[in-house]
């Protein structure tokens, strides 16, 4: 979060606590180019079981070229609705201005592709007067009649955790203004895992992050085919070794580093293999295929065993071993960025 939109913030804060609040929570939906879901995100809170004029909506737009701006405008007689802009900037700074412009004390950071369930807002103000936390939220559940990708990777047992947890996803986060405050908001500089470092910080100035299943939204854009599945892993992994490398000893992010530096090192055997296989040596080759394919097929096992659904074993091979590919071309890309620095 820049500066002076944390003392935007932090100031607001301080001010408001002595007035009465025009709402109790600040839904904040950052947009690029949503005009397909975003009519379906605000029709949801239209249903929450939740006084109309105790919430807001705040749609951050990030220079959407398509219709999604006039959708968002024909919700506008229906919800406390406000439209913001802000043009060629992160998700995070989308979110840090919807926070800027907000009127309430509870912060709910929504998703454009997500749909909250009717009790979303109530059981939230519930939750926050029970729960002395930082954040609470869920994590996000896949739409009626998924492909094979999306209800192998995302199981309802995945989801159904309670609890202290390490993050809550971004799309499906509540935390109240003074909290967000306190730790400065979202990260600009952070393009993804933005969500998680926000978490993290959360829980090192002393607060719990909390999930609770009644939460859960359903994410409309889960991947559902390989290659979508491919290009999101890809781009999620984006900044993980950032901050992996802003502070190495608390070990954040290092299973899916590791993961990944393990397909990464297992690829460059495998090439070795061939170039030595042309002199007769092809042991080499046959050791590093055969190590390329065992992590991802005992990292299937493991959670095929746990959900207690072997027959899950052979499409979870192939995505645990998608994910390491996608992930690991991560890492050429960080290792490129500093070579060319």
């Amino acid at each position: 979060m820049s500066t002076n939109t944390a003392s935007q913030v932090a100031a607001k804060s301080s001010r408001e606590l002595s007035l009465e609040q025009k709402s109790v929570v600040s839904v904040i939906i950052p947009v690029l180019n949503e005009e397909k879901v975003i009519g379906r995100c605000l029709e949801s809170l239209l249903q929450v079981d939740f006084p109309r004029d105790q919430f807001e909506v705040i749609v951050v737009d990030n220079g959407s070229t398509d219709s999604t701006t006039r959708v968002v405008h024909q919700f506008a007689p229906s919800l406390n609705l406000r439209l913001l802009e802000r043009k060629g900037v992160c998700i995070a700074a989308l979110r840090n201005l919807g926070a800027s412009h907000a009127q309430s004390q509870i912060f709910a950071f929504l998703d454009a592709d997500c749909l909250v369930p009717r009790e979303w807002l109530s059981l939230a103000a519930a939750l926050f007067q029970a729960h002395p936390a930082g954040v609470i939220g869920g994590h996000c559940r896949i739409p009626d009649k998924s492909s094979w990708v999306a209800r192998t990777w995302y199981p309802e047992e995945r989801i159904s955790k309670r609890g202290v947890v390490r993050y809550v996803p971004s799309g499906d986060l509540l935390v109240s203004r003074s909290q967000f405050s306190s730790v400065g908001g979202f990260d600009e500089t952070l393009e993804t895992n933005e969500d998680y470092e926000f978490c993290q910080r959360i829980s090192k100035a002393g607060f719990p992050v909390l999930a609770f299943p009644e939460l859960n939204v359903v994410h409309l854009g889960v991947p559902q085919t390989v290659s979508e599945f491919y290009r999101r892993n890809r781009w999620h992994g984006k900044h993980v070794v950032k901050v992996f490398l802003r502070d190495i000893s608390s070990l954040h992010n290092v299973k899916p580093i590791l993961f990944a530096l393990y397909v990464l090192l297992s690829l460059v055997g495998v090439v070795l293999g061939v170039v030595f296989g042309a002199f007769g040596r092809l042991e080499l080759f046959a050791a590093s295929l055969f190590a390329t394919f065992l992590g991802p097929f005992v990292l299937a096992l493991h959670a095929a065993v746990s959900r207690r659904r072997l027959s899950s074993l052979i499409p979870l091979t192939a995505l645990f071993m998608l994910y390491g590919l996608a992930r690991a071309r991560c890492l050429v890309g960080k290792a490129s960025s500093f070579r060319w620095r």
